[in-house]
């Protein structure tokens, strides 16, 4: 007999481990580049989300722009309507990021990693499995003469119709970033 994760109080607890000791595994090696917070929302749902960026493993200089390749690794909250039944849900991810930067302050950011939340009940929805891909696509600028950046990104979780219903969220998200370098 199967039990549904909601009737397995312990389960995001197995699922949030392992994903957080192989994000930890992936990051170990790599320096801090940047710690980022991202404040997002769409129709009654809001997402808040710490993310820990990697210094770039690849990166390929143009004549006017640079293209660079890192790890995002974040942990986060999402939250339904308020009065909805399954609140909140948490979520632990590993995103590896491209950016182009289109000036030396300035560009846009896409990534498409994995994520585990720690249920399949999101206010009205079910969205059935606790693995969720998340894309994202956004832009952004580093401030001159100063560690800070600011962006806006649009980031879509799903989990690509390994299984039904896959409703799919959307969060239009406000990135605030403090750069190490």
């Amino acid at each position: 007999m199967r039990t549904s994760s909601a009737s397995r109080p312990y389960a995001f607890s197995r699922h949030a481990l392992l994903a957080t000791i192989l994000a930890a595994t992936c990051l170990a090696q790599a320096r801090a580049s940047e710690l980022s917070a991202l404040w997002g929302a769409y129709r009654g749902y809001h997402n808040t989300t710490l993310a820990y960026q990697t210094d770039p493993f690849w990166v390929h200089d143009f004549a006017h722009s640079k293209l660079d390749l890192s790890l995002e690794g974040s942990v986060g909250q999402v939250t339904g309507p308020s009065g909805s039944d399954h609140q909140s849900l948490w979520h632990v991810g590993l995103t590896p990021m491209a950016r182009w930067w289109l000036t030396p302050q300035s560009g846009i950011e896409l990534g498409i990693g994995a994520n585990v939340f720690s249920g399949t009940h999101l206010g009205d929805k079910r969205i059935s499995t606790a693995y969720q891909f998340g894309d994202s696509i956004g832009v952004f600028h580093r401030f001159a003469s100063t560690p800070w950046s600011l962006g806006l990104r649009l980031t879509h979780y799903s989990n690509a119709d390994i299984k039904r219903p896959n409703p799919g969220q959307d969060y239009l998200q406000l990135r605030v970033a403090y750069n190490f370098d």
